[in-house]
């Protein structure tokens, strides 16, 4: 097993590369005003564009489970983060929409390389106490990515070709402390995949669980993807609205890598998650009743962490050892097949009806859904991981 120092070490390698990840999958959200009527037509379009990255999760997550356990968790993040700096060039380079989809398509392949690699070396290396704010430092790398990008690309102003090199050129660059620091070798909880995928008993948690991840996330996208473009719409200006809705993905932080392993010691993690997820629910619906954006949007990203780091060691847990390569592809399958659905639908209530705050309370419904499916979980999982 990895030393405890050289697994904190690692795991701080890995949330370097997922804030890049973060950063590029916001790169499109983050410059949406300008990149319609230049790369996407309209405001579908648009919200194609940004689940595009994740459009190619659902057809590689499976495969990559089965991959890894085959050539190592070190190959598969370098060919991630490669695909991820080669997908960022395309997009800069891009004439217009095809191109772009396709340039999206490609990073978002090398993303899902990288997400599901980082997420198994996690539950490798991490056990007991150790694992909630293990896995919540993981996963807050990619909001921070995401607020950053936020913050910085509307400081380029209008040339949104200059921004999407930068978030090429970042992720490219993210391929260097993989292959120059990060050990060679599985960290010493791995174990051979079992041979069929799952156990029987495991696939109706983890899909139920996979349930709750996949629309909490959308929910979390479409309010950095889409808050943006209802502020200006609102009569923002495209910098001050951009900082705004970086608040969401900074007000993560704080609680995301703590929040969740607080909810475990206080023995009340499936409350939490529930409590949470109905709070953002109500934040977004504060920012369309027209409360203050500033305040709605910090506590959105607020009390989005500590679910983060519960729904994922809810997914471990169903998992035994043998199963975690398999299962982590079916998770993340799940994860990338509602990213790469669900904000285009968010995107088409907005061109349907015309509303710009349509996106918005399409995540009010997502959430609703992700809340829907928490009994489920309850329901199918051995009563030791609820």
């Amino acid at each position: 097993m990895s030393a405890p120092r050289s697994r904190w070490a690692e795991l701080g390698i890995l949330a370097a590369s997922r804030a890049a990840m973060g950063a590029q999958f916001q790169v499109v959200g983050a410059l949406g005003p300008l990149l319609i009527g230049t790369l996407a037509a309209d405001w579908t379009e648009l919200g194609t564009l940004i689940g595009a990255y994740s459009l190619a999760g659902i057809a590689i997550a499976l495969p990559a489970g089965w991959v890894m356990a085959r050539i190592g968790d070190r190959a598969v993040l370098l060919w991630g983060v490669g695909l991820m700096g080669l997908g960022g060039a395309v997009l800069a380079l891009a004439p217009g929409f095809a191109v772009a989809i396709a340039g999206r398509c490609v990073a978002g392949l090398g993303g899902a390389l990288l997400s599901i690699a980082c997420a198994k070396m996690v539950l490798d290396r991490f056990h007991g106490a150790a694992l909630a704010p293990a896995l919540g430092l993981m996963l807050m790398a990619w909001p921070c990515g995401i607020g950053i990008a936020l913050v910085v690309l509307p400081l380029l102003g209008t040339d949104w070709r200059a921004g999407l090199w930068l978030s090429a050129v970042v992720c490219a660059a993210s391929f260097l402390p993989l292959w120059f620091l990060l050990p060679r070798g599985d960290g010493g909880g791995a174990a051979p995949a079992r041979r069929g995928g799952l156990l029987r008993s495991e696939w109706a948690p983890l899909l139920s669980a996979g349930t709750i991840w996949g629309f909490y996330n959308a929910a979390f996208v479409v309010a950095l993807g889409f808050g943006p473009a209802f502020l200006v719409a609102r009569g923002w200006g495209t910098d001050q609205a951009g900082i705004a809705a970086s608040l969401v993905g900074f007000g993560i932080l704080p609680l995301l890598p703590i929040g969740g392993a607080l909810a475990e010691r206080w023995g009340r993690p499936v409350l939490t998650v529930i409590a949470c997820m109905a709070g953002m629910a109500g934040c977004l619906l504060a920012v369309v009743a027209g409360f203050s954006p500033w305040v709605s949007l910090l506590l959105f990203g607020l009390i989005a962490g500590p679910p983060a780091s519960l729904v994922m060691a809810m997914v471990g847990r169903a998992l035994s050892a043998p199963s975690r390569a398999f299962g982590m592809g079916v998770h993340y399958t799940l994860f990338y097949g509602s990213l790469a659905v669900l904000p285009p639908l968010a995107g088409l209530a907005r061109d349907v009806t015309g509303a710009p705050e349509a996106p918005l309370l399409a995540g009010v419904a997502f959430l609703g859904i992700a809340l829907a499916a928490v009994p489920v979980y309850l329901r199918l999982a051995p009563r030791s991981t609820a």
